[in-house]
């Protein structure tokens, strides 16, 4: 294999976000709940945009996975104090895929990452189909063609001539936005993105051993999604520079499992 398949994490605009103080109009059952209480709000594309409830009940989507396994593992997004920041399990991941530039036969390896992701984590992930939606790391995260809400976690294909952020060999990048719940301030991940190399991916392609790598870059890169860091580990999927592995090591099990078992909002 010609080119590095290292894989190099970030975080979009967005992850910090301050929470705003924003008075609205209209009161659903949660608002009457947190009667008193400021809903918070974020900017974003310089419009101030207050931050959606949550869908339906604060009930797991899916049962916890237990923590099983020893090793490294690192969070890639935490609070002041060390915890980490984690997508609410009590509401389903929504995904969509942008397959402009997509390399033929890629799309059944992002199904099979997803689908191994959610069984890791005990998130339940859905996928929407596809969007036209050009996938950058500057993304927006309210943007029409969802609708009134976060938009959900993308998956695109680019270049390093199209996005610098994908030279030195670097075939995959991965991130989630974190803001505050509705209310309070506790934080949660949205609008996660996968942004894959297409000319690594096409190198990788060429033979059945290294065919098998792409699906272990993309679930490399939906850990970054979900929250999960580099770690210096060799033995781990989660290290920065993977040349083999092809599956979750011990920590990035346990990882999973972890991050999969964030709060609810509205619990």
């Amino acid at each position: 294999m010609t080119a590095s398949v290292r894989n190099l994490a970030i975080a979009l605009v967005g992850v910090l976000l301050l929470g705003v103080v924003m008075i609205v109009t209209g009161f659903s059952a949660s608002d009457f709940a947190n009667l008193g209480k400021p809903r918070n709000a974020i900017v974003d594309g310089g419009v101030l945009v207050t931050i959606p409830l949550p869908e339906g009940p604060a009930i797991r989507r899916a049962g916890a996975v237990p923590v099983l396994t020893t090793g490294e593992y690192e969070f890639f997004y935490t609070t002041p104090d060390g915890e980490p920041i984690r997508y609410d399990p009590c509401r389903t991941l929504r995904w969509v895929l942008a397959p402009a530039g997509m390399p033929e036969g890629a799309e059944p390896f992002v199904h099979d990452a997803f689908a191994d992701v959610q069984s890791r984590t005990g998130l339940v992930f859905e996928y929407e189909g596809y969007t036209d939606e050009v996938v950058s790391s500057d993304r927006l995260l309210f943007q029409d063609r969802y609708g009134e809400r976060f938009a959900p976690i993308v998956v695109g294909w680019s270049t390093p001539a199209d996005s610098p952020e994908l030279t030195a060999g670097i075939a995959g990048l991965g991130g989630s936005s974190s803001v505050r719940g509705a209310y309070g301030d506790q934080r949660y991940l949205v609008s996660g993105l996968v942004l894959m190399n297409i000319d690594s991916v096409e190198r990788l392609m060429g033979t059945t051993h290294t065919k098998g790598l792409i699906k272990a870059i993309i679930k490399h890169e939906i850990g970054h999604v979900v929250g999960l860091g580099h770690v210096e580990d060799t033995g781990e999927l989660m290290h920065h520079d993977n040349l083999s592995l092809k599956d979750w090591g011990p920590g990035d099990l346990a990882g999973l499992a972890i991050v999969g078992n964030g709060p609810c909002q509205g619990s």
